[in-house]
């Protein structure tokens, strides 16, 4: 896992990043404190990159990528970062994805398999909690073709659910025809496992179906963050983009970019602080409460207003009201005072909270930025090595500055790094 941290004010862009890299092999996880996560995409340009989840596109590390890139096409320059972004992209698919068709079809086969397993289970499971609850009423506690239909309505289900989904850019045109050509092999054999596995051979144009939504969408098992910052050759303050990229399938990338998330720098809008990856922590300080705690809060308040208008009407009957009296209140919407509720603690949040601290990033010199970005995932490092959970976080801290005069410049790096390189 990973914790990183992107500060931008005028006076330019820092990026920290932890160095702690999960590593699973044959079931069993280790956490390797080596990794770096902050690149520079260009020796002649104010643009840099940080990575977080997995470290490899298609089998090949990040890092070998970004510095490929840097050497190939680094000097090429682009009036914003978003053409930093769409640049890195056609790198990708002008490197033939850094794969080769093997590699495509275990990344295809990978996807097919996760998406029929998590079916699978999800079914498996409603299916014993309904068997479960049968044995407790006295039923019989087997049904095959209940099991059937519970699966068919999973995959429904899933698919009802993607329809809201916007698709990644390049499955926009993609139509399930087209990925049934290319996919029949693996369907063929799809069909196989489950007859293995005692499910229903019939279903083919369901889980064609269901597979097609998921590849068309926005979920994906195994993926990684990119989070760009920088300038573009118009852009007078600094911006950050950031994307969620997995792999290729039909020779499509799958990919997204976050737009609601993007920051660019403005009078209007004269500093942020973005966390990325495991951001609870640095939230936490930002908001004066973590949103597991937020989570909980809005939890204890919904049932606080139901037991209080229960209570109510329990008062109600004892005091001898009528039917009506009773139904009357049972209708009362409730809905904007727990909506009054959440403004007021929003509003709290924002001016005791994120405010100031904004306010204060909006007058910091580069040196504070820095000091500041290190610090934030340096207490999540402290935060998982004293709790006990994973320490997922941890090792050297990095942080480079981008301005727009001297460019991608290290603050620090671990010890092996040249930085004269």
């Amino acid at each position: 896992m990973t914790a990183l941290v992107g500060i931008l004010n005028k006076r330019a862009a820092v990026m920290a990043a932890d160095s702690a890299v999960t590593v699973t092999t044959n079931g069993r996880t280790k956490i390797y404190n080596s990794a770096t996560k902050i690149f520079s995409l260009s020796n002649e340009h104010p643009v840099g990159v940080m990575i977080d989840s997995s470290m490899e596109f298609m089998g090949t590390p990040w890092d070998v990528i970004f510095k490929l890139y840097r050497d190939r096409k680094g000097g090429k320059e682009y009036k914003t970062l978003r053409g930093y972004v769409d640049g890195f992209l056609d790198f990708l698919r002008s490197e033939n994805y850094f794969s080769d068709e093997d590699s495509r079809e275990s990344y295809f086969i990978s996807e097919l398999r996760e998406f029929y397993d998590t079916v699978k289970d999800e079914a498996i499971d409603q299916y014993r909690d309904e068997m479960n609850e049968r044995t407790k009423n006295g039923e019989p506690d087997e049904d095959e073709q209940r099991a059937f239909e519970i699966l068919k309505e999973t995959i429904e289900e899933f698919i009802e659910n993607s329809k809201d989904d916007e698709p990644n850019p390049e499955f926009k045109n993609y139509s399930i025809e087209s990925m049934r050509k290319f996919t029949s092999e693996a369907f063929d054999r799809l069909m196989q496992i489950c007859e293995e596995d005692g499910l229903p051979t019939n279903m083919r144009d369901l889980w064609e179906r269901g597979f097609y939504a998921k590849l068309c969408g926005r979920y994906f098992p195994i993926d990684t963050e990119l989070v760009f910052m920088g300038y573009g050759s118009d852009d007078i303050y600094p911006s950050l983009l950031s994307m969620r990229i997995s792999g290729v399938i039909d020779r499509r990338l799958r990919y997204y970019i976050d737009e609601e998330g993007a920051e660019t720098i403005t009078n209007n809008n004269s500093a942020s602080i973005c966390p990325f990856a495991q951001t609870d922590v640095m939230m936490s300080l930002m908001k004066g409460m973590s949103n597991q705690m937020y989570r909980h809060v809005d939890n204890c308040k919904i049932s606080a207003i139901l037991e209080t208008k229960q209570k109510m009407m329990d008062a109600m009957k004892e005091a001898g009201a009528t039917e009506k009296m009773l139904e009357t209140v049972d209708d009362i919407d409730l809905t904007e005072v727990a909506d009054n509720f959440d403004k007021s603690v929003n509003e709290f949040i924002h001016d005791k909270y994120v405010e100031g601290i904004v306010d204060a990033v909006d007058s910091f010199s580069i040196e504070e930025m820095t000091n500041m970005a290190e610090s934030l995932i340096s207490v999540t490092n402290l935060q998982r090595h004293i709790s006990s959970t994973e320490e997922s976080v941890g090792g050297p801290v990095d942080v480079a500055v981008i301005t727009r005069s001297e460019g991608f410049v290290w603050v620090k790096h671990k010890e092996w790094f040249n930085a004269a390189k």
